[in-house]
């Protein structure tokens, strides 16, 4: 588990000042691709965040109306950092992506405003010859 942030600034810059952040990354084959065989690498992690940027982010969010489905809830390594019964909010106010195929990124949030947590998911193509500070987990 990390707690560094220069890996993952991009991602944390839509959301104000950090106070904490825990996250990991793990390398997937061939997800949503054209080219067989090439990698993406999957960051997901927690983050609190200063009061006022928790009032700045639930103007941007809708609250959902469902549970988050099974395969993009967090993974269990961030049970510790999120809140026990969340009320996530998120929607593409916040949600961004970049990038050409074959090099692009993308980063997706969900807030809990009352405990200021935010929970965040990203991948981008990745080339492990290109990013060597990137480590597959």
């Amino acid at each position: 588990m990390h707690t560094e942030t220069a890996p993952i600034e991009p991602a944390l810059q839509p959301l104000g000042r950090v106070l904490e952040v825990h996250w990991w990354e793990w390398t997937e084959n061939g997800r949503c691709d054209f080219n067989v065989g090439d990698l993406f690498l999957v960051r997901e992690g927690a983050v609190r965040v200063a009061p006022a940027d928790v009032a700045r982010l639930t103007e941007l969010t809708t609250a959902l109306d469902v549970d988050i489905p099974d395969d993009v809830a967090p993974h269990p390594r961030l049970s510790s950092w999120l809140p026990a019964e969340p009320e996530w909010r998120g929607g593409t106010g916040l949600d961004w992506s970049d990038g050409e195929e074959g090099s692009s990124v993308s980063v997706s949030y969900l807030l809990d405003s009352a405990s200021g947590v935010v929970l965040f998911r990203s991948d981008a193509n990745y080339d492990p010859a290109s990013t060597p500070t990137a480590s597959p987990s």
